[in-house]
């Protein structure tokens, strides 16, 4: 589980640092636009909220990406009552690094975080 958590660690740094430098592109899906509009967040909401990102939020990954090239990531987070599904990636371009929001939206099964410390 240790080294598990390292891993989680050293991909939020990561990504985190490639959003303070390039921002965030987030995948203009009508889910993840309906979801700002739901839970009553701004744009800026939704990067704090994953800026804010722990390795105890972690659901699962690295996952090989159905469509492109790369790994993705699931995350989960209590926002406003609800669960919200949130799966990044750290996308490369040119050479470029990308940090890429895919979902960001009301999660539609139940979550469940490894790295929760659990209280029983």
């Amino acid at each position: 589980m240790d080294e598990l958590r390292q891993k989680i660690r050293e991909f939020l740094i990561e990504f985190k640092e490639i959003m303070l430098q390039r921002g965030l592109d987030v995948i203009p899906r009508k889910e993840n636009i309906d979801a700002l509009a739901e839970l009553g967040l701004t744009r800026k909401n939704r990067t704090d909220e994953i800026m804010n990102l722990a390795v105890e939020d972690y659901c699962s990954g690295p996952e090989l990406d159905n469509d492109r090239p790369g790994y993705v990531w699931i995350f989960g987070k209590q926002i406003n009552g609800m669960n919200i599904y949130i799966k990044l990636k750290i996308a490369e371009i040119e050479e470029q690094k990308i940090a890429k929001c895919l979902s960001f939206h009301k999660a539609q099964y139940p979550l469940c975080f490894p790295c929760k410390e659990r209280s029983d």
